[in-house]
């Protein structure tokens, strides 16, 4: 079993570091890894039909396919076309330009035609590109056309990357903790994502949904069990699902889990319907029973108000009186955090008990990909400093295909916060309560 080191959690990570950048978190308390099954959740999207043009906006296609790489293109594209580079997202603007920009562009692409529309002397084609003799999709493709002269010809050019499946391939507690050695991070709370097999959006869901569930954490249990000195666990229970209390209990008597995950938008929870909340409380009685911390994903689908997060605080938390709460994400409906969140820090600032166990993580919370203004940044980091900077922990979901940084980006992008280098190793050297 893990134990944090009473020492440890009073130390500062990095106490004789003389730089932000050897600022580092002590535990990732928001992971989650991705079982088989799970990837089958979540299968790929089925690529669009191939379809027949006709034959002269065929013929405008095929054209289209020979330029690239090897302009000059002639009339092909109107005198003042415009095309977008794909990797920069600028525009060129007339045949000297895209002709220009066509030599750069790898030969041997094919394209291939899903839809098209003609309305007189206007039309587009939309498909994907594939190169030589692959048959995988790697671009999107919208032409737009014009005819002149009864002959068609391109005024528009878009290009989309497809981006790779989410979750196309199983991620492992090794693929993890070598995830944590990079940012050098010392240990990692993973979350099952068991709760899935609650979602109304799964057409087996009232299907052998409790033995999947089971399942699931099972696997994650398993797989945390490989690295029992770096690693804890928490199932997964779907909100509203009848049988939780019976899988909290099951869970509280598995190796290594200290909690449970849920998520209120993956179940459609409703706050405002009675029979939700009734349902959420035992829930959180449940974990509260068994001495298991919870996890919520507490911002629900559509609107996220101040008016819900006050349901969560004033009748869904007193339910567990005894236990570490952690909100995920910030309690916001975009990881920023927002006027919800500012609930939970009122309540916090005024020592409303039932805030005494209440804690955050901020995964998702900074973008990696810069993006955020200073405003932005500014703004968050005055709600840490609201909530308590003891009560924040690091997080960052689970690393993908899809785009998800591993750890040691998250963290880069968190160090940018407008924060002393005090503040940040208050949050760096946090180490939840269901650790020690």
């Amino acid at each position: 079993m893990l134990a944090v080191p009473v020492a440890l959690v009073a130390q500062d990570p990095a106490p004789n570091s003389s730089g932000r950048h050897e600022i580092v978190p002590v535990v990732a308390a928001h992971q989650h890894l991705m079982s088989p099954a799970g990837v089958a959740l979540v299968p790929p999207e089925p690529p669009l039909a191939t379809i027949q043009l006709p034959p002269d906006l065929d013929q405008l296609l095929r054209r289209r396919e020979k330029v690239s790489g090897a302009p000059p293109s002639g009339d092909l594209f109107t005198e003042d076309a415009i095309m977008q580079e794909l990797q920069e997202g600028r525009w060129q603007q007339g045949r000297e330009k895209i002709d220009s920009f066509l030599g750069f562009i790898a030969r041997d692409l094919h394209y291939v035609p899903s839809m098209y529309s003609v309305d007189g002397n206007t039309g587009w084609i939309a498909g994907t590109v594939r190169q030589g003799t692959a048959t995988d999709e790697t671009l999107n493709f919208v032409l737009g056309l014009k005819k002149r002269d009864g002959k068609w010809q391109i005024a528009t050019e878009i290009f989309t990357v497809i981006p790779p499946r989410p979750y196309g391939k199983p991620v492992l507690a090794d693929q993890l903790v070598e995830e944590l050695d990079d940012a050098g991070i010392r240990w990692g709370v993973v979350l099952s994502t068991a709760y899935w097999y609650g979602a109304p959006r799964h057409a087996f869901s009232n299907v052998d949904a409790e033995a999947k569930v089971r399942a699931d954490n099972d696997w994650t249990v398993a797989q945390v069990s490989r690295h029992p000195d770096r690693l804890v666990a928490f199932c997964g229970v779907p909100a509203l699902a009848d049988y939780a209390a019976a899988e909290i209990a099951r869970c509280a008597r598995l190796p290594h889990v200290k909690g449970v995950k849920t998520h209120f938008a993956n179940a459609r929870v409703d706050l405002k319907n009675p029979e939700h909340v009734a349902k959420l409380k035992r829930f959180f009685q449940a974990a509260n029973a068994n001495r298991l911390a919870v996890v919520a994903h507490v911002r629900t689908t559509g609107e996220w108000t101040p008016e819900l997060a006050r349901i969560v605080l004033e009748q869904v938390l007193p339910a567990a009186p005894d236990v570490p709460v952690q909100i995920a994400h910030m309690g916001s409906a975009g990881g920023e955090p927002d006027a919800a969140t500012t609930v939970f820090a009122d309540a916090i600032a005024t020592k409303d008990p039932r805030t005494k166990n209440l804690y955050f993580d901020i995964t998702q919370s900074v973008l990696t990909d810069g993006t955020q203004s200073q405003e932005q940044l500014a703004r968050m980091a005055d709600m840490f400093r609201r909530v308590g900077l003891e009560r924040i922990y690091f997080g960052t979901d689970m690393t993908g295909p899809g785009g998800n940084p591993p750890p040691r980006e998250h963290w880069k992008a968190v160090r940018r916060l407008p924060l002393t280098d005090a503040e940040l190793r208050v949050i760096a050297a946090n180490v939840p309560p269901y650790m020690r």
